[in-house]
């Protein structure tokens, strides 16, 4: 890898970690990475092949988030000379999908449609489309109408920025 290669790598990672999400998002694409129309991309690690991650439309990512597009294990196996290559394998998210804080995608995962990632979740395979996945590794915790009817059980309403401090207080209160 050249010097200008490294501070290629160097730019992309402080931009992709210390911008405002708009940037962020302009600054994936220009790397590669396949971004929809009214993503909402916090401060994530797009890893060493952002061209191998695809968010579709109106899709958000929290910050934290890490994309890991090849196996780095496999160190091991080549220093022990049982293994010569490479395993890279895609990231792919669909529209209308929230991937939550903190979270590690692998590679070769795909995630439906119209589906959840809760937070600190380790995804190694496949998400079903209108689905809540949660845990480490991710498995399914509930379906998209089934999430619906937990959060309709715990509405707290519409709060007005200005309110939201005195409203939150009086429904919580000890």
């Amino acid at each position: 890898m050249t010097p200008l290669d490294q501070l290629r790598i160097l730019a992309f990672k402080i931009l992709i970690k210390y911008s405002n999400p708009y940037l962020r998002t302009l600054v994936a694409r220009r790397y590669g990475a396949k971004i929809g129309k009214g993503c909402k991309i916090f401060s994530v690690n797009f890893g060493t092949e952002p061209y191998l991650v695809s968010i579709g439309d109106n899709s958000e990512v929290a910050s934290n988030v890490a994309f890991l597009t090849h196996d780095g294990g496999i160190w091991v196996l080549e220093n022990q000379k049982r293994f010569e290559g490479t395993k890279f394998g895609p990231i792919i998210i669909h529209e209308n999908c929230y991937i939550g804080y903190n979270s590690i995608i692998l590679p070769n995962v795909e995630i439906g449609p119209n589906s959840v990632v809760g937070a600190g979740s380790v995804v190694t395979k496949r998400v079903p489309p209108n689905t809540v996945y949660a845990g480490n590794p991710a498995r399914l915790i509930s379906t998209l109408d089934q999430y619906l009817d937990k959060c309709n059980a715990k509405n707290t309403g519409q709060i007005k920025y200005e309110d939201k401090k005195r409203v939150l207080r009086e429904i919580f209160k000890d």
